[in-house]
Formats: C-alpha cells, structure tokens, sequence
C-alpha cells in the first residue's frame, strides 16, 4: 500500500513540474524553421583556395507536435559558395530547395473534445491525419571569426547564420485551414526567416586531406507564433539547438546533425561535395 502511495505521489509532482507534458497537446507548426538551415562547409585558414563552391544533399528524419507524435521525412538540396572575407573573418551564401512529407498521427486531435450543451456526450473533432507533401525553398548566408589554435585546430569562435524560406504544399494548406478552436497553434505562415549564432572546432590530423569538426548553433524563428481561443491565449517562438558533427576527406564531407526545439526533434545526415 505504501508503493502504490508512493508511486501515485511521485506522479503527481512530476505532473506538476511537467504540466505541458501531462497532457496531449496539439500543435502544428512548420519544420522549416529548424530544418531550412543545413550546415555549411567553408575553407579553413589554412587552405590555398579561399574561396569554394558547394553542392549539399541532405535527409532528413524526425518528429513534431505534442510527444514528438507526426513523423517528418524531409530531403533538402542546397548550392553554396563560402570563403575568407579577411584575415579572420569568413562568410556563406545560398539556395535551398526540400522536398517531403509530413504524417500527422491518427490520434494528433486526441484532446480537442468538446461536449453537447444539451445531452453532456462528449464530441470529437477529427481533422486530416495522414501523409501531406511539404516542401520550401530559400536563401542562407553567415559569417564567422576564426582563429588559429596552433597548427591542428581552428575555432570558429563566433558565427552568425541566417535563412529564409517560402512553405508550400499540402501540409501547409492543412495548417491554414485548422480553426483555433481545435489546436492549441496552427503555424500559418508560409514565409520563414531564422537568425542564430554558432560556435564551431576544426581538428586537422596529421593527414592534410582529413578534417573532422564539431558546431553548436542555437537559433530562432523571427516570428512568435499564436492563437487566440475564447479566453484561452498560446504563444511561442520555434528555437533551435543544433549539434553536428562532420568529417571530410579530400572534396567530400559528411554530416550528422542533431536537432532539438519545441515540439521538434530530428536527425539529419548529408554530404556535400567541393566543386
């Protein structure tokens, strides 16, 4: 008896630190704002060429909404040209194009349960479920400050990264066509910019034609997202914290990246080839 006492007590403070999570949630928003911007391979100080030209295919595989419930399936193509602007001072410029689908989960309106005035039965909204085509394309550019760490690093200390996006397909249609009353946010913008910084190592081994690297970026959307319901008021702004870890040998380059933020999570792998 004492368990079950315990257990029970334990979960309710765990309810009440978690509130958010206690309860389904239903939440729309685009995936663009964390998947837009891929990462960007640029010359190191110590290359002869200083500047370079890039083609980048990425995949990506996640999870939004409340509990990570829709599935994301997103394949991105993207051309760059990166090089030294100065001394210590390097630059990225680009165009992107992704194509996908988004699956919204059978049970994503769960919580939107409304009752009848006169008989008290519960009423169940059920919107769109499925598989809706997604895609985007945009522009990218940043800047960084490097500096040399002896002759085998070179750290990216401070960077500054950007993207725009324009939304179309039928994912985005479904979020436009949601009424507030069933969702607690339907992202219905169709145009996304981002703004972030991140900080970046490269490791050089004693082989020059390997590299091995290692950026962390943390970023936002430059639009808060809301819903106005009755007296009921949600807002938030999409973030981003991005992990990558990349290796090239020669021309080529590969990439893992980890992506977090609200109800987004995702792994997005790629490569890119120096022309």
């Amino acid at each position: 008896m004492r368990l079950t006492y315990s257990n029970t007590l334990f979960s309710l403070v765990l309810c009440l630190l978690l509130a958010a999570s206690c309860t389904t949630r239903t939440v729309f928003r685009s995936p663009y704002t964390n998947q837009q911007n891929t990462y960007h391979v640029m010359p190191t100080l110590s290359v002869e060429k200083k500047t370079a030209h890039y083609l980048t295919a990425s995949a990506t595989l996640g999870g939004s909404n409340d509990w990570l419930a829709d599935a994301i399936y997103i394949f991105q193509g993207k051309y760059h040209v990166a090089g030294q602007l100065g001394k210590n001072l390097q630059g990225y410029a680009g165009l992107h194009g992704s194509v996908g689908s988004y699956d919204i989960s059978g049970g994503a309106y769960d919580n939107n349960v409304k009752y009848d005035p006169v008989t008290g039965e519960p009423i169940y909204f059920q919107g769109p479920t499925g598989n809706k085509f997604t895609a985007s394309v945009g522009s990218t550019a940043g800047l960084a400050v490097v500096i040399p760490l002896g002759t085998r690093v070179e750290w990216r200390v401070f960077g500054l990264e950007s993207s725009f996006g324009r939304e179309f397909g039928d994912y985005y249609k479904t979020r436009l066509a949601l009424p507030d009353s069933v969702v607690e946010i339907s992202d219905r913008r169709n145009t996304h910019l981002t703004l972030g910084g991140f900080t970046e190592w490269i490791f050089k081994p004693r082989n020059r034609d390997v590299r091995l690297g290692y950026q962390l970026a943390i970023g936002s959307s430059l639009h808060r997202l809301r819903n106005y319901e009755q007296f009921t008021y949600n807002n938030f702004t999409p973030f981003y914290i991005n992990n990558t870890f990349h290796f090239t040998v020669r021309r080529t380059t590969g990439f893992v990246r980890l992506s977090a933020g609200n109800f987004y999570g995702a792994v997005q792998s790629g490569v890119s080839f120096r022309l």
